[in-house]
This record gives C-alpha cells, sequence and structure tokens, in this order.
C-alpha cells in the first residue's frame, strides 16, 4: 500500500508570447509508509517542478498537467480545490523549500512563523504553540534559537534560517515530506546531524520523505529508492544500493562519477599582497522586543586578521553563524566594524560614497542567488546593472555582447537574457549570480558559498570556471563554503572560524591533512563519505 503514487505526471509552461515548456514528461514513482525516495538529477531537470505540482504550488494557469494523477492516500490532489488543498499542506504533507529567505516572511519573527503552523491546523493556543517553537528549535539543533525567538529572517544565518524551515515543515507531524534541498545552506556537521535527525523522525512518526537534492552523499544516507531525472523524465530508478552500485544509464553513470576535483595551481612565490584585515571587529546591538532592559551586544567577529595575495584562494570554513559571512560582509564595509583593511595598497574608505568606486574591483556572490536577484529584472539588467554603473559609455549593444559572453562562461545560452529569476532553476539563478560578479572584471571575487546551490556536475564545471578564470585574470578569491571537498578543490590557504574567531589557518592541503584544533578535526569527521 503506498502512500504517494504519482502516475504519468506531465507538466507544461506556457506563458504569454513564449515558447511553451514541456518540463515533466510522463513521471511516476510511489512512496510507501516510513519510505523514502529521492529525485536526484541536474538543476532544471524537472525535480522541484515534479514536488511543487503535488502540493499545486505552480504558477496555474500558465502552468498545467496535461496528463497525470498525484494520489495521496487514494485521492487525486490534483483534482482537490484550493480550500481543500489547505488542510493538506502543512498538516499531512509539510515542505522544505530550497531558498529559506524567499520562503520566509520577512516581516515576521521567527517564533511566530513557525508558531503559525500549529495553531493554524491544531488550534494550539499561544502558550501551546510557543512550547511547540522550542520543542522543534531543540529538535532541529537551533539551539540558539531559543534566545532569538524575537529574530526576523534577515538576521539569521543562511544556515539558521534553513535550520527554521525544517521546524516548521516538521511542526504537525506531516504524514509526507518534501525536502527540495533540505541541506543546501547547512554546514558538515548540521548536515550530518540533519539527517540523523530525519531518519528518528521518520521511524518514530512512520513519515514518508520525498528528497530532492543534487548531494548524492546524502541520498545514499538517507534515501531507500532513487529515481534520477534528466530533461523532465525519469532516465533510471530503483533500490538505492543497485542504482549507486551499478547504475545502467549514462547520465547516472555521469552524475555519480562528479566529485569536486583538482587543486589550486601553485601560487607564485613574489606574489604581491592585495589584501590585508587586521585585528576586524564586528558588534550588533543585542535588542529585544519585550524589555527595555540594556542588553551586551553580539561579537559576531572578534580580533580577525587575514591577508590575500595576487591569484590566491583563501578559504574560510566554520560551522553555520561562526562568523564567516559577517567577517567578508565587513571587509566590504558592507556592515561596520572596527580594524585597519588595506587593499591594493590603500585603507580601504568606510563611507559608502567614497567605497562606490571601488565596488567593480571587490565583487561579492551571495550564498542565497535569488534573495539577491532583483525579480523584476530580466537577467539581461541583472548582469548588466553594475556595467550600466562603472561603464556608462557603453551601447545597449555592446552591454548584450558582454552579457552574452559571460553567461556562455558560465554554461547558459544567450537565450536566458531574457528571462526572469522567478523562471530559473536554483542552479541556473547562481550562475546568473556568478556572471553578474566576473562581468565586472573585478580584482577580487569574495564567493559565499558559491556552489551551494549546485548539483554535482556543474559544481565541478564551475571551480573549472573559477580556477581557470583566477589563471587568466589573476584573480584573488575568499572562498566561503561548508563544502570540504570543494575548499579542499579550490583553495592555497585555509582559515577555519568558530564563534567569531579564528581557530586555525594555514597552507589548505596541510590543513586537511594534519588537523591541529579540535573543531578543525570535527569539521572533517563529519564530511559525509
Amino acid at each position: 500500500m503506498s502512500l504517494l503514487n504519482v502516475k504519468n505526471l506531465s507538466v507544461r509552461f506556457a506563458p504569454p508570447g513564449r515558447p511553451v515548456v514541456e518540463a515533466v514528461q510522463g513521471v511516476s514513482f510511489t512512496i510507501k509508509p516510513k519510505e523514502t525516495l529521492a529525485l536526484v538529477g541536474e538543476s532544471g531537470s524537472g525535480k522541484s517542478v515534479t514536488a511543487f505540482s503535488i502540493l499545486k504550488l505552480l504558477p496555474y494557469p500558465m502552468a498545467s498537467n496535461p496528463t497525470g494523477e498525484i494520489l495521496f492516500d487514494g485521492q487525486d490532489l490534483l483534482k482537490f480545490s484550493d480550500k481543500k488543498l489547505r488542510g493538506i499542506r502543512g498538516r499531512r504533507i509539510g515542505m522544505i523549500f530550497q531558498e529559506p529567505m524567499t520562503a520566509l516572511n520577512p516581516l515576521h519573527t521567527i517564533s511566530k512563523q513557525i508558531a503559525e503552523t500549529v495553531r493554524l491546523h491544531l488550534g494550539y493556543s499561544k502558550t501551546q504553540a510557543m512550547e511547540r517553537v522550542k520543542e522543534l528549535l531543540e529538535l532541529v539543533e537551533f539551539h540558539e534559537g531559543l534566545s532569538r525567538l524575537d529574530a526576523f529572517p534577515h538576521q539569521l544565518s543562511g544556515g539558521q534560517r534553513q535550520r527554521v524551515m525544517i521546524a516548521m515543515a516538521l511542526a504537525c507531524g506531516p504524514d509526507l515530506l518534501i525536502a527540495d534541498e533540505p541541506t543546501t545552506a547547512l554546514d558538515v556537521t548540521i548536515q550530518a546531524g540533519i539527517i540523523k535527525l530525519l531518519q528518528k523522525l521518520q521511524a518514530d512518526l512512520g513519515m514518508s520523505m520525498l528528497l530532492i537534492s543534487h548531494d548524492l552523499s546524502m541520498v545514499k544516507h538517507l534515501a531507500h529508492q532513487v529515481a534520477v531525472m534528466n530533461h523532465g523524465k525519469i532516465v533510471e530508478s530503483g533500490n538505492t544500493s543497485d542504482v549507486f552500485g551499478n547504475p545502467s544509464h549514462e547520465y547516472t553513470q555521469r552524475l555519480i562519477a562528479c566529485e569536486p576535483k583538482g587543486t589550486p595551481k601553485p601560487l607564485a612565490k613574489n606574489a604581491a599582497t592585495i589584501l590585508q584585515a587586521t585585528d576586524m571587529k564586528v558588534a550588533f546591538e543585542n535588542k529585544s522586543l519585550f524589555s527595555f532592559k540594556k542588553l551586551p551586544p553580539k561579537i559576531a567577529v572578534n580580533k580577525v586578521s587575514l591577508s590575500l595575495k595576487q591569484g590566491e584562494t583563501l578559504g574560510v570554513v566554520g560551522e553555520s553563524g561562526s562568523g564567516k559571512s559577517t567577517l567578508v560582509f565587513a571587509i566590504l564595509r558592507l556592515v561596520s566594524s572596527s580594524g585597519k583593511i588595506i587593499f591594493m595598497g590603500n585603507e580601504l574608505p568606510s563611507t559608502l560614497k567614497l567605497m562606490r568606486p571601488l565596488r567593480k574591483d571587490l565583487q561579492i556572490i551571495f550564498q542565497d542567488p535569488f534573495g539577491s536577484l532583483n525579480p523584476r529584472f530580466s537577467i539581461l539588467d541583472v548582469v548588466c546593472e553594475g556595467l550600466k554603473v562603472h561603464e556608462a559609455n557603453l551601447s545597449a549593444d555592446a552591454l548584450r555582447i558582454r552579457a552574452e559572453k559571460v553567461l556562455e562562461q558560465v554554461g547558459l545560452s544567450a537565450e536566458f537574457l531574457y528571462r526572469y529569476p522567478h523562471e530559473l532553476s536554483g542552479g541556473q539563478r547562481q550562475r546568473v549570480a556568478i556572471a553578474r560578479a566576473l562581468v565586472l572584471n573585478p580584482k577580487v571575487v569574495i564567493l559565499d558559498e558559491p556552489t551551494s546551490a549546485l548539483d554535482r556536475s556543474i559544481q565541478a564545471d564551475i571551480l573549472d570556471l573559477l580556477r581557470q578564470l583566477q589563471n587568466d585574470l589573476q584573480l584573488s578569491y575568499i572562498f566561503i563554503s561548508h563544502d570540504l571537498k570543494v575548499v579542499r578543490a579550490m583553495a592555497h590557504r585555509m582559515i577555519v572560524m568558530h564563534q567569531g574567531q579564528i581557530v586555525e589557518q594555514g597552507d589548505a592541503q596541510q590543513i586537511f591533512e594534519h588537523p591541529q584544533h579540535e573543531y578543525t578535526k570535527a569539521l572533517l569527521n563529519a564530511c559525509l563519505d
């Protein structure tokens, strides 16, 4: 007896004035109680579109389902009205979205958003709901969240926001959990914890799961069954151990073979120091919405010093909330800080007006591509926005040519120029974010989890591209990532951050092979095989 039975599902997008797109074609699969099925495949293969169809979260009527049934407990969800579906969404079927910053309401505190689900579906009182919120935050190992119940999504790190999203999805103890890249923004230690948590919940609650992921290591640990998607179709499916141990389809074989490979080109012995930060400190005001009592400031970065040479990649690793992103935001003068920053022999100014001309040389690729892209801009406008500011004399044709060239570099065709961010998959949006930074030919690029939303095959391509660009243009990178395999493939040197401080730094390969600090050892031990 299956809990979910998807039969011959097709999804068609027919945007006005645009070609029809057959995004999903004849997909069928079943999920039994307590079973996990993983949908894997490259970005844009139709995984998320298939999952969104289950709860009718696609942009109907532009989207349609020409064929198929989605039977949940024997009832076809495609025939449900919106009112009837509201009793299913969140209550019997929970969903973890890939990009928590866009899925969470920016105007509501995290406690209110988690509590809303149990108050709506279970009729909890305000007090009962708050107790449930605390239980859920402990459950997803967001222990510091208990002291930050009145925090808003923008005040949390990417990993913290993801844990809030997981807590919301689990709030009502659903029969089926749809997890769309549930560990994308999480560091390796939390990834391992979340996997164990999901396995425990599945055993305790009898919960089934539809897992969508490009992380094949996680799929091997979590999924009982695997379905491999390519161009909207399932090309191979079966027991997880059979598919991974003896893949029959060429596409599956290529996916499994993809791992971050290579090492950075040795740094020139006479490479000049291009960026140097000394005694950086960032403190945030610590407010409470429920008390006028003045609280001591929260120290996010404490006396951190680093240097970066021309053509070098400096890897920055550490758990979510360790201060990695805050440190680079301070270097870019995007948050207030103390300490000295020297760029190309001159101290960086602290005012926005004086920093503006230098933005061209200091670019950043943000962790959340959808949140950093203007939803009203076409991809052409997104990529060319910086060019219009820093190279205002370029004609419209010159701008388009530059945009086409940089999109080609990141693996996207020119047809993407006239799409909008919401029309792209997560991996495609991340490539647009990379293109937007590279189009200005910067000297330093700060990469904040640049491959977290990309499948393994695209990760390999992007890493090769970044290495090639670094060699050709002598670019310097500050590379923030929770994926230690990616850092090992990219970084010359590495710093390890914990609670706002550097606990270990040095040659990257040396640290990977002979870590000295216990925290570094714990990070490396948590890497999934």
